[in-house]
């Protein structure tokens, strides 16, 4: 079968024009904001009234860290990477953003395949976000390329060489730190999708369980950021418990449900928590994202030519 990859991702503005917009994909997703039955209809509106608040703050945040995000373009440096590995097409598609649909269309258009592996750039499977990009791109090849067989990469939460990965970017930082805490920070969902069944926070605790048994002489633990609106959603949250540290300390935040630097990454981390940190005399590091270590790309790879088999 003449096969294609499609990596997806959440997706990035790539200059201060596409915030808007890319917020509104965000915030208009229902697997991302879940609304009664009844307020459904009303998505799309209520999306609308939140990006309006919170414009300003997120202009911002991207401001503070270049005008945009480097999502995008690591996603197709490692689109690149996976095509030289495999020897296979390989296109990016974005659920929030560009390219999206209609790029996807135009690059595929002129192309025979009749097969398509669809993987998420999620390592840990949730509705708030492997869930979409399943959603639309099965859509997109049923209106558009009906006859392809489509193969969906569910997770890679345990894969030997994500482990390997990361225990590698662990063992770049530990070299100039003294015996600190390892504290991996996740993004955050509200709980109630956890309850409803969402395999996400098992799924991390798997990874970070995983990573671990490389370094079992450090202490560790599990927090979550990005909280937004007034729901209960996972915990401890990661700036709370860089707040309970004692003064002094030392820790490493591995940013272990992220695979690509981002705002949440480069601001959240780097900049906010770091601040909390120095206010507290604590020595805070972060690891870079996965991004294009080689690792990670075999990872992407064995992931791939195992379903192509």
């Amino acid at each position: 079968m003449k096969t294609i990859i499609i990596l997806c991702n959440l997706g990035g503005p790539q200059n201060m024009a596409e915030i808007k917009p890319f917020l509104l994909d965000l915030l208009g997703d229902p697997n991302v904001i879940r609304l009664p039955f009844f307020l459904k209809p009303f998505q799309k509106f209520l999306a609308n009234r939140i990006v309006a608040k919170r414009l300003p703050f997120s202009q911002k945040l991207y401001k503070e860290i270049g005008g945009k995000s480097p999502l995008v373009q690591i996603t197709q440096i490692q689109a690149n990477l996976l095509k030289q590995k495999t020897n296979l097409p390989t296109f990016i598609f974005m659920s929030c953003g560009q390219p999206n649909e209609k790029e996807l269309k135009q690059q595929l258009q002129n192309l025979t395949f009749d097969r398509a592996i669809i993987l998420p750039l999620y390592p840990q499977y949730s509705t708030t976000t492997t869930k979409t990009s399943f959603e639309r791109l099965n859509q997109f090849f049923k209106n558009n390329f009906e006859q392809t067989k489509l193969t969906f990469i569910n997770n890679f939460a345990q894969h030997p060489k994500f482990v390997s990965a990361w225990t590698e970017r662990i063992e770049q930082k530990l070299k100039y730190l003294q015996d600190p805490l390892l504290l991996f920070s996740a993004h955050g969902i509200p709980q109630s999708y956890i309850d409803s069944g969402d395999p996400y926070y098992e799924q991390v605790k798997a990874s970070v369980e995983a990573i671990m048994q490389n370094f079992p002489n450090y202490k560790y633990k599990l927090s979550f950021q990005s909280k937004f609106g007034p729901s209960k959603w996972l915990e401890p949250a990661t700036d709370k418990l860089i707040e309970a540290l004692e003064p002094n300390s030392q820790v490493l935040i591995i940013p272990i449900s992220f695979v690509s630097d981002h705002v949440e990454t480069i601001h959240e981390i780097g900049i906010e928590f770091k601040k909390i940190a120095q206010s507290k005399q604590i020595r805070l590091e972060r690891t870079a994202g996965l991004n294009a270590s080689g690792l990670f790309i075999d990872c992407l790879a064995d992931l791939v030519l195992q379903e192509n088999e």
